[in-house]
This record gives structure tokens, C-alpha cells and sequence, in this order.
């Protein structure tokens, strides 16, 4: 089994090896062309000396660039077998409570199984098959999937505050949970061949929230280690920094979309900070949209829902975790509390600069669009009617405000899957248990396709 497959196409997107040999070779070809001496060529190349010269003999006899015919059995593990390997081993669910084969487990069934795909396979083969066609179904990672309808609307006044700060512009929010935590061992530092070490086990002695504030304008940060991040806390310490700054100032604060940062007891404080009466509202965006209003002292603007990463107060905590928490030895709350503290301020003193934000969502309507579609191609059942109606209105939302921001291609390609896939979303859209989630769901989808071929065909008539 040491040579039991081998794919013959010119694919390079999914023959890894032979494209890397094949640019290889070009390297080789070109340099010589060039006049290039072979030992010149081995050190441009990374190439052995036999091998530069064997293709510089192939080049000048007008050969081609790819492997001569080779004796030998034809290949078991042909493109076919390949593939069936690979839907083998992709597969969700494989055995029941299995959500994923190892290639331990894999070889195992497949060789007490050889009907599954007709031979017995060692675990190194189906390596190299994954390996060949750059899968690596092992492999996870989180992301923040968008589903707020009004995400790039919101984005974009978020970006334009960071472009056009006001003078007084704060970036809040709340690192909750920070583990005070020693080792039962001593650290090991660093030495001569080795890297830092330390113990895997630990003891907890208490966990601490922290409130902060950064202004982008300098990279100034005012925080607060709290026991909680309730909202009399959160009244406490927002009050304290808003008194520190001059009495005249307008101040603007930027902060996700907690239900703390919007309650009724903090609207108060911020009437209160801001010398205006309030009256009280019943609803949440009631209270937002007061929030976010000028004409006050204090203005809030919220974060889009699944947007944290706007937030610059995030790239700090992201400074804080790597700098005092990831290698720190806390005894006790007590210390973790002064560490961060010391921190804060060594940055404040020695560090703290301008934040600049670059990124203005290039690309990312693109991106949302095609995360739907790929959804639907693989017909999830994970799908929710609740995450259904968000993405159908977010689809709305971007096709309708920012249809040039994404190829037409994937908006056609995103209208054929609604229609190819209609019985599969009926499906989700069926399996909901509120009458009025499953009519918003079917009016979303009816004004989506209807904004989508409306748009299509005007493109369409533009073209022609």
C-alpha cells in the first residue's frame, strides 16, 4: 500500500504535489533559460544539484515538464476510490454518538467493512488522500456568523466614528470571569534550546470582572476590577468616568448590546450624568434608540449583534491577556486585582498610543452572501427558523442597500439555490412552532426572491 494511489490530472487545484514539483521544474527551466549555472540554480531553487541538472537535460531535449510514463501496476486507488474514501471519511455523523472518524478508527471499519469502498486501506492512505486534496476534516475553529439584518448599516457608522472620532469617543465593555490562578508546580523559565514551561495543573482562588474604557484618540484605558458586572456596578463605575472627564464635553460611547447597557436604571444614569429628564420606556429598542440620540451629553452607540470584534476595547483586552494574565501566578484575588491594576497603568505610562482602524468591510458583503448559500447547499440540519428569518432578512437588507458590493454571479447563484432548495426551506420553515415566526419567515423569502429577480433582470436588460 506504500504506492497505492496516484492521480494523473492537471488539476493543480487539487493535486498539491505535482503542482509544487511542476513550478518547481518551471523554476529550473526558466533560470536556465537564463543562462543561470546549475549551482546557482540549486541555491535559487531550494532543489538538489542531481535534480537541476536531470531537468536541465530534459529541458534542452524540448521534453515536457511532466512525469514520464512509468512502468508498474496500474494504480488500486484510482480518482473514483479517492473520492469515495473522501465522502468516507467527511461524513457528520458517521456511527451513532461519532460526530467524526479518527484515522485509526477509520482504517479499522473500512477494513472490517471493504464493501464500503471495495478494498481494505491503511490509515497512511487515507492521510495521503486527504492530504493530496488539501482536506483536513479534523481541523475547527469558531467564527462570528452575522445575523443582525441591520449589521452593515450599523458597521459603517461604527467605521466613521473610528475614521472621524469625536474628541471625546470611548470604547467600553466588560472582561468577565478573569481567573486568579497559581500553579501547584513552579514555572520553568526560559533556556538555552528550551521554552518557557508550566505546570498543567492549577488551583483557582476567585475570579475578577473588569469594566474599562479606551479612548482611541491616545490608547488611554480607565478600568475597574468589580466582583460582577451587574448594572448597579455598571452605573457605579460608567458614573465615575464620565465625572472624570471636563463637565462640557460631549461624550460618545461605543459598546455592544448587553441588556445592562440599555435597562432602564442605566438610561436614568445617563439622564442624570447628562442634566436632562427621563421618561421611562417599556422596550429595549425604545431605550436604544433613546440612547443612541444627540442632543444630550452622553451619546451610546451600540455595536451590531455578532460585531464585538469593532470594538477596539477588545485588541487591549487582547494586549492585557497576553502581556499580565497568560504567564501571571495569582495567590489571590487580591493580586490579580493589583496585577492589573500595575498593568494598566505601565501601559497608560509607557504605551498607550492612537488606535487606528483600516478595515472598512471589504469583501465581507461577498462573504455573508456565499456563508448562506453554502447553508443551503449542504441542506444543515442544525438550520433554525429563527436563524432562517435572520439570514432571509439579512440577505434582504445587503441585496437591497448593497447589491454592487457582490458579484452578480453569487446573487443568481444565491437565487438558483432558493428555488433548487424550495422543499428543503419549507422544511425549516414548517418546523417552527409560532404561527407568526412561519408567516414572517414566508413574507421575508417571498420580498427576497422578488428583490433578487427584479435586480437580476434589470442587470440583465443593463447588459444587453
Amino acid at each position: 500500500m506504500k504506492n497505492g494511489f496516484q492521480i494523473l490530472e492537471a488539476n493543480s487545484d487539487i493535486k498539491v504535489r505535482h503542482s509544487y514539483r511542476l513550478q518547481q521544474r518551471m523554476k529550473i527551466a526558466i533560470l536556465h533559460h537564463c543562462n543561470i549555472s546549475a549551482h546557482r540554480i540549486v541555491w535559487f531553487s531550494g532543489s538538489h544539484l542531481r535534480t537541476v541538472k536531470r531537468w536541465i537535460i530534459r529541458v534542452e531535449s524540448d521534453e515536457t515538464l511532466d512525469d514520464r510514463s512509468r512502468n508498474g501496476r496500474p494504480p488500486i486507488f484510482t480518482q473514483h476510490l479517492c473520492l469515495k474514501t473522501i465522502a468516507f471519511y467527511c461524513q457528520v455523523s458517521p456511527l451513532p454518538g461519532c460526530s467524526a472518524w479518527s484515522l485509526r478508527w477509520a482504517e479499522a471499519y473500512l477494513n472490517e467493512h471493504p464493501e464500503v469502498i471495495t478494498y481494505t486501506i491503511s490509515r497512511a492512505t487515507i492521510q495521503r488522500i486527504l492530504k493530496i486534496h488539501a482536506l483536513r476534516p479534523h481541523l475547527q475553529k469558531y467564527f462570528l456568523q452575522i445575523t443582525d439584518p441591520n449589521f452593515f448599516p450599523k458597521m459603517e457608522h461604527i467605521i466613521e466614528l473610528y475614521l472621524n472620532p469625536p474628541e471625546y469617543l470611548f470604547c467600553f465593555d466588560e472582561c468577565t470571569g478573569i481567573q486568579a490562578i497559581n500553579r501547584l508546580t513552579p514555572d520553568l523559565p526560559a533556556g538555552k534550546g528550551q521554552c518557557y514551561r508550566k505546570e498543567f495543573e492549577y488551583k483557582r482562588n476567585g475570579t475578577y470582572d473588569l469594566m474599562a474604557f479606551l479612548r482611541p484618540t491616545n490608547g488611554e484605558v480607565f478600568a475597574r476590577c468589580t466582583p460582577n458586572h451587574n448594572t448597579q456596578t455598571l452605573i457605579s463605575v460608567f458614573s465615575e468616568h464620565v465625572k472624570r472627564q471636563p463637565d462640557n464635553a460631549v461624550l460618545h460611547y461605543i459598546c455592544d448590546n448587553y441588556n445592562t447597557h440599555f435597562n432602564d436604571e442605566f438610561c436614568k444614569t445617563v439622564a442624570q450624568l447628562s442634566c436632562i429628564p427621563y421618561t421611562p420606556l417599556k422596550t429595549g429598542k425604545e431605550r436604544q434608540y433613546w440612547l443612541q440620540s444627540t442632543g444630550k451629553r452622553i451619546v451610546i452607540h451600540f455595536l451590531p449583534f455578532h460585531g464585538s470584534w469593532l470594538n477596539m476595547i477588545e485588541i487591549w483586552f487582547g494586549l492585557l491577556k497576553n502581556k499580565c494574565l497568560k504567564n501571571g501566578w495569582f495567590e489571590s484575588v487580591t493580586v490579580l486585582r493589583q496585577a492589573i491594576y500595575d498593568f494598566i497603568e505601565t501601559w497608560n505610562t509607557y504605551f498607550a498610543h492612537p488606535f487606528t482602524w483600516t478595515y472598512r468591510g471589504k469583501d465581507l458583503h461577498e462573504k455573508v452572501v456565499r456563508r448562506f448559500m453554502r447553508l443551503l447547499q449542504i441542506e444543515s440540519r442544525q438550520m433554525a427558523i429563527g436563524f432562517l428569518i435572520k439570514q432571509l432578512q439579512l440577505m434582504k437588507s445587503v441585496s437591497s442597500r448593497y447589491w454592487i458590493q457582490v458579484n452578480n454571479k453569487d446573487w443568481k447563484q444565491l437565487l438558483d439555490l432558493i428555488v433548487q432548495k424550495n422543499l428543503y426551506i419549507k422544511q425549516v420553515i414548517t418546523s417552527g412552532s409560532k404561527a407568526k415566526h412561519i408567516l414572517e419567515a414566508e413574507q421575508t423569502l417571498t420580498e427576497l426572491i422578488r428583490i433578487l429577480s427584479k435586480n437580476l433582470q434589470e442587470y440583465t436588460l443593463k447588459v444587453a
